[in-house]
């Protein structure tokens, strides 16, 4: 006896309604094509829902990618944004302006008005430098110690009534330490008045140093172009650190394009 050809396809269908959760328990009509069309129906109809659920789950996967590759994104800008303000906190370079008692540009602070001061001129165990000194000094354990071969500070005078435009010799020197915090970098160029591209110029003035026949060493420092005196100061000639103007010497100098005997200029310069 032959099958007829609707058999195997009544087979598949009642093993599909049973994985798909159709009741088969029903009683299937294998002559009744309504009953037939109605289930495929149903089958289609889940399959749409099927199909439905489908597009949502990889509408949902590629929100939440989208959202992943977003908070990534957020917490790179934050990283970077916490790079700058540590790199914004840590930025800052300190100066000494010579000849004044304040700083000046928006971006720069005041540590400390001071005086400027050093060994004396004479000694030949001095110490090179000129230092700013506070106006304000906190005096040590040992203030009152007896003297033992001591180094000795005196405090400095300006020895050019011309070019530092002051009334006397015995005027005192002034200084004021700045910090800058958009800066990282300070450089005092001598013979300039002016900063090279790409530096900011902190201020100008004349170049100053210690006297070439005298046995103390010095160092050359920039005085502003407008310097003041201390108040109070002028009354006493101490001679201990002393600021001389600074002129060329040509030979193993170059001139050009430096020329003999000429009072050296100065920039101090900020990047």
């Amino acid at each position: 006896m032959s099958l007829s050809p609707m058999v195997p396809f009544f087979i598949l269908l009642t093993v599909f309604l049973a994985v798909t959760g159709v009741d088969v328990k029903k009683r299937i009509l294998m002559s009744d094509p309504a009953y037939i069309q109605q289930e495929l129906h149903e089958i289609h109809v889940k399959l749409q829902q099927y199909d439905g659920m489908k597009s949502q789950l990889a509408s949902h996967q590629s929100m939440l990618t989208a959202q992943d590759a977003l908070i990534k994104s957020l917490f790179a800008k934050n990283s970077l944004l916490e790079s700058r303000i540590n790199d914004a906190a840590s930025k800052g370079v300190v100066y000494v302006r010579w000849g004044r008692k304040d700083c000046q540009g928006n971006t720069t602070e005041l540590v400390y008005s001071g005086f400027a001061g050093g060994s004396h001129y004479a000694h030949s165990g001095a110490s090179a430098e000129y230092v700013c000194l506070p106006p304000d000094p906190l005096w040590g354990p040992h203030k009152d110690s007896p003297s033992y071969l001591p180094s000795v500070m005196y405090g400095a005078e300006y020895e050019d009534t011309v070019l530092f435009n002051v009334q006397n010799r015995n005027e005192e020197v002034p200084c004021a330490v700045c910090r800058t915090s958009t800066h990282s970098t300070s450089i005092m160029i001598p013979a300039r008045t002016a900063c090279y591209p790409g530096w900011e110029e902190a201020y100008h003035g004349n170049l100053a140093g210690q006297y070439f026949a005298h046995p103390a060493g010095g160092e050359y420092v920039c005085v502003d172009e407008d310097p003041q005196t201390l108040i109070g100061g002028g009354r006493t000639d101490d001679n201990g650190k002393l600021f001389y103007q600074v002129r060329t010497r040509c030979g193993s100098l170059k001139c050009p394009p430096y020329e003999e005997d000429k009072v050296l200029s100065c920039v101090v310069c900020l990047k």
